[in-house]
């Protein structure tokens, strides 16, 4: 494949998932508004972003099998076309139970963006640098942070909360054309020389896997705490204005960035993605503890660091991990899906356990989300010494 169009392709699977993250994301940022136009709480209000990750919750499994069958192209295709669908329905209902179906369909794209972006990306650079572009795809949920954050009130406030689907789903239908007339599927595993048939069960018996997942489970649960919770720390406990509240939050997004890609640089260079996700980890847990105790003067550096260790160190180095890990390439889909799986069980505990503990003291939710960073550092050092044996014990 000529380098000059797999770049190319890589980029529309990029932008694919961006905008698949700026519809997770929408609503986070007016929150307030879009629980005073469908006549709910806040509370409730929250239950969107968690519904989104049903359908990753439900699919993440069989994700991989209906990729075997669909390929990654079909697959990318489908999951466009629902997260089009979805912000349509979003749009046309003014119902707070339809406008739930309607997160639940978009979730469908959400469900499995992650699985196909990086089955596609360790085909299109199977020969090299493979971990350096898993790190720039990482930067997906931060770029569509930063995006969200910042272009959510502007969008509402000129064009009315609904223009909010409506601008996603345009986008998502663009990206449908591009991904049909620019992608080439990838080869299947069996192409490659990998003739025995995976399953879900081979890729569960890597225990290495197993509890790399429940690594991620513990740093999605932080790191969308602070995706999704960031604006209500800013504005409800310190006291900023909605404007300036987004602004600090959309910067973790604009930091996670540049660091997500430096992680994958990192792993590729020195081939110790375990060593990187611990120091992320534990930097992770150090930023959970602080976050009732910040100023004026650390808002940012709070914020900065939130993009450095969970999103950038502790998540790369886990998505560059599962393919080490797997026992062979046709079961890459399989261990994702587990990875995910766990993933989005995080993702969808995060905003309403968080927001609920805020609820009575930001300390309680402190704590809860320090936790948990505590347990995905314990984890990431179970994982790296198991195995001691097998070949992919000289990933450390």
């Amino acid at each position: 494949m000529k380098k000059n169009n797999k770049w190319l392709m890589f980029l529309i699977l990029l932008i694919s998932a961006i905008t698949v993250g700026v519809s997770q994301l929408k609503i986070a940022a007016v929150m307030q508004d879009v629980a005073a136009a469908l006549g709910v709480s806040t509370t409730q209000a929250a239950l969107l972003m968690s519904v989104f990750t049903i359908a990753g919750i439900v699919l993440a499994i069989p994700g991989a099998a209906i990729q075997d069958k669909m390929g990654p192209k079909n697959l990318l295709l489908l999951l466009m076309a629902c997260l089009a669908a979805g912000n349509v329905l979003g749009a046309v209902s003014g119902s707070f139970a339809v406008v739930v179906v309607s997160r639940i369909i978009e979730g469908i794209s959400y469900a499995m963006i992650i699985m196909v972006g990086v089955t596609m990306i360790n085909t299109w650079f199977a020969d090299g640098g493979a971990s350096t572009a898993t790190g720039i795809f990482n930067t997906f949920a931060a770029v569509a942070n930063f995006i969200a954050m910042n272009a959510s009130i502007p969008i509402m406030k000129t064009m009315g909360l609904k223009s909010l689907w409506w601008v996603v789903a345009g986008l998502s239908a663009l990206c449908l054309v591009l991904v049909a007339m620019f992608i080439q599927a990838p080869r299947a595993a069996s192409e490659g020389g990998d003739n025995s048939k995976a399953t879900i069960g081979e890729a569960m018996a890597n225990l290495r896997v197993d509890v790399l997942s429940l690594a991620m489970f513990c740093i999605a649960f932080v790191l969308f705490g602070f995706i999704t919770c960031y604006p209500q720390l800013f504005q409800g406990y310190y006291g900023l204005t909605a404007e300036t509240a987004n602004f600090y939050s959309s910067l973790n997004g604009l930091f996670g960035i540049p660091f997500c890609i430096l992680c994958g640089v990192l792993v590729e260079k020195t081939g110790k993605p375990f060593v990187i996700a611990i120091i992320g980890a534990v930097g992770t847990a150090l930023l959970c503890y602080t976050m009732p105790y910040l100023g004026p003067s650390t808002y940012i550096v709070h914020v900065l660091v939130s993009a450095i260790c969970p999103g950038g160190l502790v998540m790369t180095s886990i998505f560059c991990l599962a393919p080490m890990l797997s026992k062979r390439p046709a079961l890459i889909g399989y261990s994702m899906s587990i990875i995910n799986m766990l993933y989005y069980i995080g993702v969808f505990a995060s905003t309403p356990v968080i927001v609920g503990a805020a609820s009575s003291s930001w300390k309680s939710a402190s704590l809860i989300m320090t936790a948990a960073a505590a347990g995905a550092v314990v984890l990431l050092f179970v994982v790296a010494s198991m195995g001691t044996k097998e070949a992919s014990s000289t990933v450390k």
